[in-house]
């Protein structure tokens, strides 16, 4: 019985016998006071079964007489007593504490029902009880010793919820903390456990509740806020058996930790206790494990082997097969084997079993034993243990791809994925296996899903091999960017990966026709592998990249080498081929015709011959041989007639003699072009040569006969209306606008559905502009930019637009117009042109703050074009014209350092301007110097330079040198506003 309900029952009874004389009960009362406890059960029983006794003292000697039995530990008998009591005296002050008593015994007797049902008899018959949180404290308890778990969860929470009538709150708070860890909900348990120790810090359960709450972090695996728990003070305070719980686990939590000294010290010193020889085989294994985890294999060894020989000890299984494990880490593997053949003879069915398996499987694998290496590993792919499963299945998976048994390796590897989900060190492996098992089997797009992925999630795994295998299957895909991406991204000290990759880097660049790359790559790899398989190959791509950044001369001497090395390459065609163009292209045109002709005796089938034959043509035609070029280009007709190139042999045999100036034959040999190739792209080349001989002769009229004749003899010609649309073309080359406007307008009749009837409004617009009919010029510009918004003729359309509502000072039609053109083709190379055009618009317009924005947006997103470079000049200009000369400087110093065109000379110029208007005279005339010397073939620049320079040494009093500066204007221009400022000033010195 609690303590305090006899305080309570003692009160009461003094009470109750200063109320009565009766000496027997007095005497009763006094044994009862005095622990005589069968003297007073006597004497309170004669009293209740006196039928004189009033009832009154029937009542109290009932329960005292029950009490009693209770006292003297006869519980069946104090029950029945309390029972009795309980159904005779409804309105007793003693039934209350009766009911709690009797619920007590039922619960120390393991009758949990009963206990429940009295104790919800007190909960119901005296709802304000004293002893209310106690009664739902032990209902809890009696539905946690029958595992009744949301029960007890229930009445755990009621008990704390009344703590005012519950005398035992910390026990209760322990125990729902309790219940919560043993279901493994650890994260309330020490909710549960901490409020322990935040309310009731000094009750003695809080040193308990101190170690539970860093036992509930181990579980969750919060090993950092387990060792926290475990070190503070109060754990001191725990019995020795406890303190020991408590040291054990903090070892184990730095253990996981791979705070392996602390956890070793803390082992050392539970070994010298007094724990048991069960507690201390535990303490050893941990200390083995210890050892295997930092690679002292031989003393992990010495620890599990001695572990192993305990009979009858689960530690000693698992103990034998680390043994096994330390002994092939080690790398004595010969021993592992017979170990683990032990292990499997003696515990077949161990769950380690397969480990077991798996393990041998590795030794066989090591010792090159493939077939019994997959025997033991099929074995340990029956284990219960996904990891088991999983390692077997990887290492499966590797052994079938060093064999390149591809399909066998992906099925392997995909079985792995399903069982390594738990461990990410497992599972990323099993990924670059199945990455590569399907890059070998070329499906790969599923490799680069599968690598992509990979690497998105473990960036440090085996990051050369993941970049290798993503490279080489990008490259295979043909997305050579991406494949030097992940190239570049290797950094191996593997021989055998680097050699790859700088093979895999020099064909990414070769592919890409990044020909500069390329050479400084396969220059590289034939340096260092001058004895590997592929350096033949790699020679003939350098030389290749030789040949595509124009040093002929070094390809020519690679291709020189090749042959001499590896006479079958001289039996290749493509490569002799290229060896002679090597030559052509470095300049060797002797020897280029003479491969040339090597070629086509060698190779008389050849593809390339009828090339080969018209290259020797167009080497006499590069030097002004144009008999020669004829005679080789007729020779190209007359050896390979049915060669693709005879159209171009014609026409080129017709600028021959329109080099030689004889015109009618080259009009004669133009035609041939139309007369036999009617419907190939080289007859829009032959109608120009046509045009231009005509001309030549002063006969344009004869070339608008000769389309006119064209069009109408061949009229499905898929080129009749290409052809007649330089009718136009030759009127407004001739500066005749009215008459090329009519043959644009016939052409927009006769051809509507052309599509590039938008490029005859174009010219039409271009004519009537020259012919200062703006109205007429804007309709047909505007019918270009409805029609082509999206095309490059529409951009030129807008611009033409855009300067003529310049022209008027429509400078906000100008900006709306350019606005509409870059909405249309946000995309077009073109942009930054009209970007430029709009921020010069904005300028004119005053808009110099939405002009800054223009010139910005083009230096922002287009740098190393043009138009970036004349934006910085406009921003400059912007920037002196606001006397931000500092800003100005920086921007126009770029410009001056790295150009030498007309963008550099303006920006020279406005740098001496800067200083010129600051009095900074000296430095002035050093930024106007330069402008003569570095762009004297800058007019504008050059003469405007001379004029401030003059103005400059005015102002430094120098008149001769300002004089001779006046005269050098005079002297260049005779006439004109630089000559006539000029002499204004030299009369004014």
């Amino acid at each position: 019985m609690p303590k305090k309900i006899f305080v309570i029952i003692f009160v009461l009874s003094s009470f109750l016998y200063s109320q009565t004389n009766d000496n027997e009960y007095t005497s009763a009362l006094n044994h009862y006071q005095n622990k005589n406890y069968p003297a007073a059960y006597g004497l309170f029983k004669k009293i209740s079964n006196n039928p004189s006794s009033e009832l009154l003292e029937k009542s109290q000697s009932d329960y005292f007489g029950a009490d009693c039995l209770l006292k003297m530990n006869m519980l069946g008998g104090a029950a029945s007593e309390f029972e009795n009591f309980i159904d005779k005296y409804k309105f007793s002050n003693f039934r209350e504490t009766a009911l709690y008593t009797l619920g007590s015994i039922y619960f120390n007797n393991g009758e949990f029902r009963k206990t429940r049902e009295i104790f919800n008899y007190l909960l119901i018959d005296y709802p304000r009880s004293e002893l209310k949180g106690s009664a739902y404290y032990w209902m809890a308890e009696s539905y946690k010793a029958e595992n009744k778990f949301v029960e007890a969860e229930e009445f755990f929470n009621n008990a704390v919820s009344n703590r005012q009538t519950n005398q035992y709150i910390t026990n209760s708070i322990f125990s729902l903390a309790q219940l919560y860890e043993s279901n493994s909900d650890y994260n309330n348990a020490v909710t549960n456990y901490d409020e322990l120790l935040t309310y009731y810090k000094k009750d003695a359960l809080a040193p308990k509740a101190q170690l539970r709450i860093g036992i509930c972090y181990f579980n969750l695996k919060e090993y950092d806020s387990a060792v926290l728990e475990l070190t503070d003070p109060l754990i001191n305070e725990l019995n020795a058996n406890d303190l020991t719980e408590a040291k054990y686990y903090l070892a184990n939590s730095f253990t996981r930790l791979k705070d392996f000294n602390n956890a070793s010290a803390i082992y050392e010193e539970l070994l010298q206790g007094d724990a048991s020889a069960e507690f201390k085989s535990k303490i050893n294994y941990s200390l083995a494990w210890i050892k295997f985890q930092t690679s002292d294999y031989n003393e992990a060894y010495n620890l599990f082997n001695e572990l192993s020989k305990i009979e009858s000890d689960t530690l000693a299984v698992s103990a034998l097969y680390w043994s096994a494990e330390c002994k092939r880490y080690s790398g004595d593997i010969n021993e592992a084997d017979e170990i683990y053949k032990t292990f499997l003879e003696k515990y077949p069915h161990h769950h380690l079993a397969a480990r077991a398996q798996l393990g041998k499987g590795t030794v066989y694998y090591n010792k090159e034993q493939s077939d019994e290496a997959e025997k033991s590993l099929l074995n340990a792919v029956i284990s219960n243990d996904p990891l088991t499963k999983g390692r077997a299945f990887t290492l499966l998976g590797e052994m079938k791809l060093s064999k390149k048994d591809f399909p066998e390796a992906k099925n392997y590897f995909s079985q792995a994925l399903r069982f390594t989900e738990n461990s990410a060190e497992l599972n990323n492996r099993a990924s670059l296996g199945l990455g590569a098992a399907e890059f070998y089997l070329n499906n790969y797009d599923d490799a680069v899903q599968r690598l992509e992925n990979l690497q998105s999630r473990a960036k440090e795994f085996e990051k050369d091999k993941v970049n290798f295998y993503l490279a080489e299957t990008y490259f295979a895909r043909g997305e050579f960017s991406a494949s030097l991406k992940h190239y570049n991204q290797i950094n191996s000290a593997d021989e055998l990966l680097k050699k790859q990759t700088l093979l895999g880097k020099a064909y990414s660049h070769f592919n890409l026709k990044d020909f500069p790359n390329a050479v400084y790559n396969f220059n590289e790899y034939v340096n260092k592998y001058k004895k590997d398989k592929y350096v033949i190959d790699a020679k003939l791509r350098l030389a290749d990249s030789y040949f595509g950044i124009k040093n002929f001369d070094k390809a020519s001497t690679i291709y020189t080498e090749i042959f001499s090395k590896d006479r079958a390459k001289m039996n290749d065609d493509q490569i002799y081929y290229q060896y002679c163009q090597s030559l052509f292209k470095a300049g060797k045109s002797g020897e280029a015709i003479s491969e040339f002709e090597n070629l086509q005796r060698k190779f008389p089938r050849s593809k390339y011959a009828d090339a080969s034959q018209y290259i020797i043509g167009w080497i006499n035609f590069q030097h002004s041989d144009f008999g020669g070029a004829i005679g080789n280009y007729k020779k190209l007709i007359n050896k390979y007639p049915n060669s693709p190139l005879v159209p171009i042999a014609y026409y080129s045999i017709g600028d021959s003699y329109f080099n030689l100036g004889n015109y009618d034959s080259s009009i004669v040999f133009y035609n041939k072009i139309l007369e036999n190739f009617s419907n190939t792209s080289y007859v829009l080349d032959a109608a120009n040569g046509i045009q231009y001989a005509y001309i030549a002769k002063d006969q344009p009229d004869n070339a608008v006969t000769f389309i006119d004749q064209f069009v109408s003899e061949n009229p499905s010609s898929k080129y009749g209306d290409q052809i007649f649309f330089k009718k136009g073309d030759i009127f407004y080359s001739t500066d005749n606008y009215e008459k090329a406007i009519e043959s644009y307008r016939e052409f927009i009749m006769r051809y509507p559905s052309s599509v590039i009837v938008p490029n005859a409004y174009f010219w039409i617009g271009k004519s009537a502009a020259n012919l200062k009919r703006e109205t007429e010029a804007l309709e047909n510009f505007n019918k270009v930019v409805e029609r082509s918004r999206k095309s490059d003729i529409g951009i030129s359309a807008a611009i033409e637009l855009s300067n003529l509502y310049a022209g008027k000072n429509q400078f906000n039609s100008s900006i709306d117009i350019l606005n509409s053109a870059i909405d249309a083709q946000p995309a077009s190379n073109r942009v930054p042109e009209l970007l430029f055009l709009r921020g010069q618009a904005e300028v004119k317009a005053n808009k110099s703050s939405e002009a800054a924005g223009s010139f910005d947006q083009i230096i922002k997103y287009y740098e190393g074009t043009v138009f970036a470079a004349k934006s910085k000049l406009e921003l400059g200009i912007l920037e002196y014209n606001n006397k931000n000369f500092d800003n100005s400087l920086i921007l126009l110093n770029e410009l001056a350092e790295k150009r030498t065109d007309d963008i550099g000379a303006q920006a020279q110029y406005f740098i001496g301007m800067i200083y010129f208007d600051q009095n900074k005279i000296d430095e002035a005339i050093t930024a106007f110097v330069r402008v003569r010397t570095v762009y004297a073939s800058f007019d504008e620049w050059y003469t405007k330079s001379l004029l401030r320079l003059g103005d400059s040494y005015v102002k430094a009093k120098d008149t001769k040198q300002a004089r001779d500066m006046y005269k050098a204007v005079v002297n260049r221009h005779k006439t004109g506003i630089y000559a006539q400022e000029a002499k204004r000033k030299l009369n004014q010195l």
